[in-house]
């Protein structure tokens, strides 16, 4: 007879029930459609999984496999007495085993980052190695140089830090972690990129990238050496977290090729040019440049120097303690139609030589000026005076500027006399308008002269004197 009902237990556990002999397979109906249960002696099951061959093998023999990987390279490393996995026991990888990252330090390579030795061939060596999309590393170290590093298409250069400064309280030493040129090497540039037919680069270069890297050349006392150097149709270049140092000449630069092209689209962030003994960055016809956080300190001429780079972005940069200006946009700006100019945001000067910012560019897009602070520009080597301003405008292309803010001080110390003599200098400029301001100059907030055209101020307070507000005097 059928067994005609099963009821499950508390636990929804079917219980232990015995079946007629000979029967090797039950069939269930639960209401949704039968459910075959099927016979299973369970301890013939266990006896042939008992008797079965291991399929991983016995223990002895894994565990001599595994002592044949123990501490060999490209097998299972393991530490030395420091906690350390030694290095006998890292691959060392060599083409096409290297994939896209090159150690210069590798063997192959052979740069010692010691501070001593002449790394530039090793170096040169792993970039050319690199190859497109290729990233050349350099642990820490200082790397000497004596000859130029060029930079092909699509390399990346990445340290391991980029010292943006040294502060109160720091040595140069105790951040080993750059590119130092050698005294000898005295011209040319630390890093160059060409875009130039000349049967050694290609006519169209870029997509370089630099990446946490201090370039150094305070041991060059004499010649013209730049910290980067790009010539010509070089596209696309990405500078982030980089730092130029003390270079005899100018910080960062480029220049046209034979046909007349020059650099453009590069984007630079987080980048600081210091006290190089020429301009701090000088780019000329950029187009397509954007700029944000950076900073260019202590340099001898100008700090930023804009020839003619339409559709220029800069953003949180800054310009301090430099010779010349801070910023200096020049040049024929965007003079074909449909070209358009810049913005600059959030930006600031302090304590630059002459005007912190000036602008006497013709062309036919305005510039956009936003939430720009100057402080203490026009120093003019101590005394002040000399005419300089915060903001100067000279242009003849439009200028629009909302937000500024213009004022006067001394050298850290309450030295040196009290600067600049105009927070706004207006000369021979066509189509400015300037809204909501705080002008102070040591002799007036505005100043005008020359023949100015479509001058528009609304919302301007301007005051002169010293920065102790009980010196102040409304002009």
């Amino acid at each position: 007879m059928p067994i005609s009902q099963l009821v499950a237990d508390g636990n929804g556990m079917i219980p232990a029930f015995y079946g007629p002999d000979g029967a090797e397979r039950l069939w269930l109906d639960l209401g949704g459609g039968r459910v075959s249960l099927e016979a299973v002696d369970v301890g013939e099951r266990l006896s042939a999984h008992a008797t079965a061959d291991d399929p991983h093998g016995s223990r002895a023999a894994v565990m001599a496999e595994l002592d044949t990987l123990r501490g060999s390279a490209g097998g299972l490393a393991t530490l030395d007495p420091t906690g350390k996995v030694p290095t006998t026991q890292i691959p060392v990888l060599t083409p096409p085993d290297l994939l896209d990252w090159v150690n210069v330090q590798s063997p192959q390579y052979g740069a010692k980052g010691d501070g001593v030795t002449d790394d530039t061939a090793a170096i040169q060596t792993a970039i050319n190695a690199a190859g497109i999309g290729g990233v050349v590393y350099f642990p820490k170290g200082v790397y000497r140089t004596s000859a130029p590093l060029d930079l092909p298409r699509g390399v990346t250069l990445m340290g391991s830090h980029s010292n943006l400064m040294v502060g109160p309280g720091m040595q140069e030493d105790d951040f080993p972690c750059y590119i130092q040129a050698l005294p000898s090497m005295t011209t040319g540039a630390m890093i160059q990129i060409i875009g130039d037919n000349d049967g050694t680069h290609p006519a169209i270069n870029g997509e370089q990238r630099i990446l946490n890297l201090m370039l150094d050349g305070s041991k060059v006392t004499t010649g013209n050496l730049d910290g980067i150097y790009a010539k010509g149709n070089v596209q696309n270049v990405v500078l982030r977290d980089v730092c130029v140092r003390k270079m005899p000449n100018n910080g960062i630069i480029t220049g046209s090729n034979t046909g007349g092209e020059w650099p453009y689209s590069w984007r630079l962030h987080s980048v600081m040019v210091d006290n190089c003994h020429a301009n701090g960055i000088v780019f000329e016809r950029q187009t397509d440049l954007s700029m944000i956080d950076v900073q260019v300190i202590g340099c001898w001429a100008a700090g930023f120097r804009l020839i003619n780079s339409a559709n220029t972005i800069l953003e949180a940069c800054r310009a301090e303690w430099c010779g010349g200006y801070g910023f200096h946009l020049t040049g024929a700006w965007g003079n074909w139609p449909g070209s358009g100019s810049m913005t600059m945001s959030a930006c600031s000067t302090d304590r630059n030589g002459w005007d912190g910012v000036q602008v006497d560019a013709t062309g036919n897009g305005p510039f956009l000026i936003t939430g720009l602070q100057t402080r203490r520009d026009g120093r003019n080597g101590g005394p002040g005076g000399g005419g300089y301003a915060g903001l100067a405008l000279l242009n003849r292309a439009p200028v629009v500027v909302t937000s500024l803010s213009c004022y006067v001080g001394t050298d850290d110390g309450g030295t040196a006399n009290t600067s600049p003599q105009y927070g706004l200098r207006i000369a021979d400029a066509r189509d400015v308008t300037v809204t909501a301001a705080y002008l102070h100059g040591a002799t007036a907030g505005v100043f005008q002269e020359g023949t100015n055209e479509r001058i528009r101020l609304t919302g301007v307070t301007t005051v002169a004197g010293n920065n102790y507000s009980e010196d102040r005097v409304q002009v």
